[in-house]
């Protein structure tokens, strides 16, 4: 993805999140690397009920979505979103 391309929103949701705009949009600015890390501090094992506490941390493992970059959107040539990378599809690539 890159400045000028024709995005729309994906189908799918990876995050499970409704869609706000249907359609098309322009891809105006991207801001790299905005949300998200690579590691994160994990704990392999905590009983139900009980409190997961800082001094637990047993590990560092890798996070589901990783780094994603934000989007700035002009949308049906009237709104301006910023979106993540991923919530998108390239439709169209500029040349």
């Amino acid at each position: 993805m890159k400045v000028g391309d024709l995005v729309k929103y994906k189908n799918i949701p990876p995050s499970g999140r409704p869609r706000p705009r249907s359609g098309m949009g322009m891809v105006f600015r991207i801001d790299k690397q905005y949300y998200g890390s690579n590691t994160a501090y994990k704990i392999s094992q905590v009983q139900r009920g009980k409190v997961a506490r800082p001094n637990m941390v047993d590990f560092i493992g890798v996070t589901a979505d990783g780094i994603r970059d934000r989007v700035l959107v002009l949308w049906n040539g009237t709104d301006w979103e910023y979106s993540e990378s991923d919530a998108l599809e390239v439709l169209s690539e500029h040349a």
